[in-house]
């Protein structure tokens, strides 16, 4: 079993790996390091207007640590047919799962570190703590993330009736950790690291007697299909991922803007890409997180050239996400056998991308003027910099990228 999971490692690796390179490419890496370093000088600005007795800190400091103990779940990389061909050695799945268990927790003790490595400033300016209390905060975090990981693996075997499992999932991602963080933050780091330490060795102690029991073939697979779909989601943000199958909704309230197609034969593929877009689950969402996590960075973000630099690069990662999207309907027979022109394919296909990209810049416009109203510079390079940008993206980008992908199809 430890071979077989060192197996299916490597190949997971690889596989992320892959997707990662892809994601990673020159101009994602470039465009990364100028917001990393926009953010670290924002950052670094606004911690010198700071000061320690601001009532709003200690809520932001355990909202951002709850937030960060639910990153990182139990990669146990199983796969559908294992409830069939490793049943016969169930008895031996444990050591499986226990070198799942490693692995998943070096992944979220490594996230839990570097969250408060990165908020340290925040929380030493606002609520001056010790350089021990620091570090109890560091290791509370760790012993609750423990914890956290080891109910999931109890939630692979067939427990009942015990406080500590199975349906108790929110007691231990956000109640437990929730109050014990607002007690460290609000009056003892002590008795919380006591207490999470004491949580995290009795659960630890139960795992033995869990292993006595028949292991959840459905539930294992379902909560590892649910992780990998995760990660193929964020995935999906930049490149296409072949492992999400698409799924289609009705969305009603669009009727009112997609019935504005007027039904004739030059727009056939406008209808079709416009209602293709907005009931395509996989699409319609990447727009939409997109548009928001976008939004909330201009909310929260003030200066001169960052917000610039972040509207255009979200208004560039919108756009190079919908450009798969002009191939959707190739594979359609009826495309092919009905008499329908593709001179307005290319044609369609930018106007629903400018209505698209065109929405983004104005909500991303008001954003920064609502934030940035007193800096007319960095009103008139948001405005002027989408403007080209989507015009240079839609009327010159796009035709040589669709025709480049082509080339590569044919």
């Amino acid at each position: 079993m430890n071979q077989l999971f060192k197996r299916r490692l490597v190949d997971h690796l690889k596989e992320m790996m892959k997707y990662l390179r892809l994601v990673f490419n020159d101009y994602f890496v470039l465009a990364l390091l100028f917001v990393i370093g926009g953010l670290g000088y924002y950052y670094s600005n606004a911690l010198k207007q700071l000061h320690a007795g601001l009532w709003w800190a200690p809520v932001v400091i355990i909202g951002i640590l709850l937030v960060s103990l639910q990153l990182g779940r139990f990669a146990t990389l199983v796969q559908a047919p294992d409830y069939v061909f490793l049943l016969p050695r169930e008895s031996e799945m444990v050591n499986y799962l226990k070198r799942g268990f490693n692995y998943s927790l070096g992944l979220a003790w490594l996230i839990q570190v570097l969250i408060w490595f990165l908020l340290l400033p925040f929380i030493q300016v606002t609520t001056q703590a010790s350089g021990v209390n620091l570090i109890s905060l560091l290791a509370i975090l760790i012993f609750l993330k423990t914890t956290w990981l080891n109910t999931d693996f109890a939630r692979k075997y067939r427990i009942k009736h015990t406080w500590l499992l199975r349906d108790n999932r929110l007691l231990w991602r956000l109640i437990i950790p929730g109050l014990l963080l607002v007690n460290a933050v609000y009056f003892s780091y002590l008795f919380s690291l006591i207490v999470s330490v004491l949580i995290t060795v009795d659960s630890l102690l139960r795992r033995p007697s869990w292993t006595t029991h028949s292991i959840d073939w459905k539930t294992m697979i379902d909560d590892e299909n649910s992780r990998m779909h995760t990660v193929y989601q964020f995935f999906n943000l930049f490149t296409d991922v072949p492992a999400i199958s698409g799924s289609v909704k009705r969305r009603r309230y669009l009727d009112g803007l997609l019935r504005r197609t007027k039904l004739i034969p030059k727009n056939t593929y406008l209808y079709l890409y416009s209602h293709g877009i907005a009931r395509d689950n996989e699409m319609s969402g990447l727009y939409v997180r997109l548009l928001v996590i976008g939004t909330l960075f201009l909310v929260f973000i003030q200066g001169e050239a960052l917000p610039i630099a972040l509207c255009l690069l979200f208004v560039y990662l919108i756009g190079f996400q919908m450009i798969p999207f002009y191939f959707h309907f190739d594979d359609n027979a009826f495309v092919h056998i009905y008499p329908v022109t593709h001179q307005n394919q290319m044609k369609s296909f930018q106007r629903v991308l400018l209505i698209m990209l065109g929405s983004v810049a104005v909500v991303f416009g008001i954003a920064v003027i609502a934030i940035n109203y007193n800096n007319p510079i960095t009103i008139i390079g948001v405005v002027a910099g989408e403007l080209i940008e989507i015009w240079a993206f839609i009327y010159i980008y796009l035709p040589r990228r669709i025709a480049r992908s082509q080339r590569n199809r044919a």
